[in-house]
């Protein structure tokens, strides 16, 4: 029997002032920098971020809001 599971959400929550990694639906791209807030709908803030589109230089945003529904992956970057 399971005794404690941990839903995604909180463990997105537990991320907060990490450096994560985000992938999104479209185009394959992904941005990497610190996670500044996120909200029970998986809207993220980052900061710093490094936007990475394969076969393009990489660009970086002083701040970013990218919406849940977007959003394909979240990890803590490496």
């Amino acid at each position: 029997m399971v005794s404690s599971i941990v839903l995604p959400i909180k463990k997105v929550f537990s991320l907060v002032e990490t450096k994560i990694n985000v992938e999104i639906k479209d185009e394959r791209r992904t941005f990497v920098g610190k996670l500044v807030a996120v909200d029970e709908y998986m809207n993220v803030h980052i900061e710093e971020a490094i936007e990475c589109i394969p076969g393009e230089a990489d660009k970086l945003h002083n701040s970013l809001i990218i919406r849940g529904n977007n959003i394909l992956s979240i990890a803590p970057a490496a």
